[in-house]
């Protein structure tokens, strides 16, 4: 689609499509809608809150993939800038909004909430931004390292990454010691160079949009067929309970080829393909710019130790586990949409008062 000022429309849109897939990740797993994998009596709403799991869980994968294809800057002053800029505002919600959960009685403060309240990175309050504040130290040397490399060793590189942190957990039925479920910065650095991979030689037999459309929904089906069959497997045997949701893990493999293919779909080479389409969007690029800008603060609000199981209960979730499918599909895109429009206006007047403060600061 159309680009201006280094910004394209088609990766803003993806990066709000993924926040909202984040907000859904966690209203189905922390609202209770999943239960436990294991249960005989999953309902119809059960099993359909599964599947949409598995479409979802591509969206943090898809993240860092973004930045993996846009790079993160190859100057030694970027090595700080970055992550000091995402500590910033990690820092400004972290306590902000802890300070508001103690003066309103939610949270009692004590010397483990100040800390995690004003060291938000180093105790994981927030283990996206962790893993992404570890990353941001090594771009400027991933990237440099990726545009030095020819595509057979870069191919080598990204195969062993591959291997060790996705393949290898795939295939074996036992769990790993370094598995982390693609939570830790090791998955993240393999997930930054697919994305700079992408950007210098593509993905030859991606290059149909279609069949990076059937990549995506293809791994996220295989990923609910085999909660499907191992399910079956358990109760017929009582073995295998611990491997029932194996699949549903970033760094498994189906779910880096889901975001694989979900991203490709987005791919900004197929501009040519929807001229038209790209027109219209451009009439609504300042608020799909705006939208997208914020949606790192989203997660930064709704994510917060003290209100990430709150603002389930606000909207009575529990109510609604087993509901009928229709209820139950309402009542989530109503609680999804709601928290991720406030969350996003809240984050906009943020950033509007900080760059009103910087430049009065400057003037």
């Amino acid at each position: 689609m159309a680009e201006r000022n280094g910004r394209q429309l088609n990766y803003e849109l993806l990066r709000i499509l993924a926040m909202l897939m984040i907000v859904c990740l966690h209203y189905l797993s922390k609202g209770g809608f999943l239960g436990v994998p294991t249960r005989e009596d999953i309902s119809v709403s059960g099993y359909v809150a599964w599947l949409l799991e598995a479409f979802c869980l591509v969206a943090v994968n898809v993240y860092v993939l973004i930045s993996g294809y846009f790079g993160g800057g190859s100057q030694t002053k970027d090595v700080l800038r970055r992550p000091l800029n995402i500590w910033k505002q990690v820092i400004f919600y972290s306590v902000t909004i802890g300070v508001i959960a103690c003066v309103t009685g939610i949270q009692r403060l004590d010397m483990y909430q100040a800390f995690m309240y004003i060291f938000p990175i180093v105790t994981e309050h927030y283990w996206f931004a962790t893993s992404y504040v570890i990353l941001c130290f090594f771009m400027p040397f991933l990237d440099r390292g990726a545009d030095a490399l020819d595509q057979k060793s870069f191919l080598r590189l990204l195969g062993g990454f591959l291997l060790v942190f996705s393949v290898a957990k795939t295939v074996i039925p036992m769990q790993l010691a370094w598995d982390k479920y693609g939570y830790d910065a090791f998955w993240f650095v393999t997930l930054y160079l697919t994305g700079a991979y992408i950007r210098r030689f593509g993905i030859a037999v991606l290059r149909n949009r279609a069949w990076s459309v059937v990549l995506y929904i293809g791994s996220v089906l295989l990923i609910f067929a085999s909660f499907l069959i191992i399910r079956t497997v358990f109760f017929a045997t009582g073995s295998l309970s611990a491997f029932v949701s194996y699949a549903y893990s970033y760094n498994h493999l189906l779910c880096y080829l889901g975001a694989v293919g979900l991203f490709m779909a987005f791919n900004g080479r197929f501009a040519k393909e929807t001229d038209k389409a790209a027109r219209r969007l451009e009439r609504f690029r300042k608020p799909i710019g705006l939208v997208s800008g914020a949606t790192f603060g989203v997660y930064l609000i709704h994510e917060h130790v003290n209100i990430r199981y709150l603002w389930l209960q606000w909207f009575d979730c529990a109510a609604w586990v087993d509901a009928p499918l229709p209820r139950f599909l309402g009542h989530m895109a109503v609680t999804v949409l709601t928290v991720f429009g406030v969350s996003t206006l809240i984050e906009i007047v943020r950033r509007d008062a900080a760059a009103r403060i910087g430049r009065m600061c400057k003037g």
